[in-house]
C-alpha cells in the first residue's frame, strides 16, 4: 500500500472518530438527563443559577410524577422574604435537599413553608460534605441573618469529610472536585487542570460515560468500593488488622473533623441563630449515635424523628422512596416535612 493511500486511511479515521464524538456529544446534550448542578472552583460544584426544569422521577413503586425544579439568582429552591418579620430558617444539606426528587413546594422545606409563619430559605448540593456545606453557611450567613439554622445531615458524611476514607471510592465525579479540610486548610484531590476535571468540565459525553461507568461499577459491585475496599463502607471485614486499625483511626479523624466543621457553622453565624439537624436516615443504631453525639458536641439539636417517621411509613408498606431506594419521595417529604413543623413550631415559635 502507498504511502499516500496510508496517510488517507489514517486522516480519514481520524475525522470519522472525531465526528462520531462530536455526534456523542450532541446526542447527550439533546437527550441526556438534567443536570442541575455546574462547576464551582470553590465548592466543586453548586446548583445552577436561575434554573428551571420539569424533570420526570420515578419511585420504588414504578410511579411516575414530574418534580417543578427551580432555582434563584443564588442557586436556592426556596429564598424567603429579607423584609419580613418572620422567622428565617436556613435549610442547608445534600442531596435530600438539592436534588429535584420533587418539586420545590413538596420538598421538605416547601411543606415547612407551607404549614408554618416562616421565611424558608433552602439550598443542598448533590453528594456535599459538610464542608461544603459550611462553605454555604459562610456565603450566604450576612445576606440572610437566619433564625435558625437547619443542617440536613446524611450518615454517608463522614466518609465524605475524609480524603483518605473517600479516595478508594467510585464515586470519581464527586471526590475529585470536592473540597477538604486538612490541617486546618482546604484541599483539594486533583488540580483544576488536571485532564480529569477539564474533560468532566468541558464534555458532556465524557461526564456521562462516566456516570455510566459508575453505575456499573455500583451495579457489580454492590456498593460505592471494590471488594478490596468495601471494609471502608462498613459493608464487610477488612481484609487485614492492619487496614481495619487504619480505617477506625480514619473514621475517628473524621468525626472530628465533622465535629469541627459543624461548630464552625455556629461560630460564622449570627450571634442568636439557633442550630438544629436532622439525618436523612436513622435505621443503622451506630451511625445514629454518632450523629446525635456530633450534635451535641456541636450545639446543635437533634432530630432523629424525622427520618423515623419516614422509616415507620414504609414499615407499613408506603412508598415513601423514589427509584433509588434511598431519596424520599412526594411522600416521603411529606412525611419529613410535617414532623419537622411540629418540631420547628414546639422549639422556636
Amino acid at each position: 500500500m502507498k504511502r499516500k493511500e496510508i496517510q488517507y486511511i489514517a486522516a480519514t479515521g481520524v475525522l470519522i472518530f472525531i465526528i462520531l464524538l462530536a455526534a456523542g456529544e450532541l446526542m447527550t446534550r439533546t437527550l441526556g438527563v438534567t443536570v442541575v448542578y455546574e462547576y464551582d472552583a470553590s465548592l466543586g460544584w453548586r446548583p445552577k443559577q436561575n434554573f428551571t426544569s420539569r424533570i420526570k422521577v420515578i419511585d420504588q413503586s414504578g410511579n411516575k410524577y414530574f418534580a417543578d425544579y427551580s432555582t434563584n439568582e443564588f442557586g436556592f429552591r426556596a429564598f424567603g422574604d429579607l423584609t419580613s418579620s418572620k422567622k428565617r430558617i436556613l435549610f442547608i444539606g445534600d442531596s435530600w435537599t438539592g436534588d429535584p426528587n420533587t418539586s420545590d413546594e413538596d420538598a421538605y422545606f416547601g411543606v415547612v413553608q407551607n404549614k408554618l409563619p416562616v421565611e424558608v430559605f433552602a439550598i443542598g448540593g448533590g453528594g456535599y460534605g459538610t464542608l461544603q456545606e459550611l462553605m454555604l453557611v459562610r456565603e450566604f450567613a450576612e445576606k440572610i441573618r437566619p433564625d435558625i439554622l437547619m443542617l440536613q445531615y446524611c450518615d454517608n458524611d463522614l466518609i465524605n469529610n475524609s480524603f483518605s476514607l473517600e479516595g478508594p471510592s467510585i464515586t470519581r465525579s464527586q471526590k475529585n472536585f470536592r473540597p477538604y479540610w486538612i490541617n486546618d486548610k482546604i484541599r483539594y484531590r486533583l488540580p483544576t487542570d488536571s485532564v480529569y476535571i477539564l474533560l468532566h468540565r468541558y464534555f458532556r459525553l465524557f461526564r456521562t460515560l462516566d456516570a455510566l461507568l459508575s453505575t456499573a461499577q455500583y451495579s457489580f459491585y454492590n456498593s460505592y468500593y471494590p471488594p478490596p475496599y468495601q471494609a471502608y463502607e462498613g459493608l464487610g471485614p477488612a481484609p487485614s488488622a492492619e487496614l481495619q486499625a487504619e480505617i477506625a483511626t480514619q473514621r475517628e479523624a473524621s468525626i472530628a473533623t465533622t465535629r469541627f466543621l459543624m461548630s464552625e457553622m455556629r461560630r460564622v453565624l449570627p450571634t442568636g441563630t439557633k442550630l438544629a439537624t436532622f439525618s436523612a436516615s436513622s435505621d443503622d443504631p451506630e451511625e445514629l449515635r454518632i450523629w446525635q453525639s456530633l450534635a451535641e458536641e456541636s450545639g446543635f439539636i437533634a432530630y432523629p424523628s424525622v427520618s423515623m417517621r419516614v422509616e415507620e411509613a414504609e414499615a407499613e408498606g408506603k412508598i415513601a422512596r423514589v427509584r433509588d431506594g434511598a431519596h424520599w419521595n412526594r411522600l416521603g417529604n411529606r412525611i419529613a416535612g410535617d414532623e419537622l413543623s411540629r418540631l420547628i413550631a414546639k422549639d422556636f415559635l
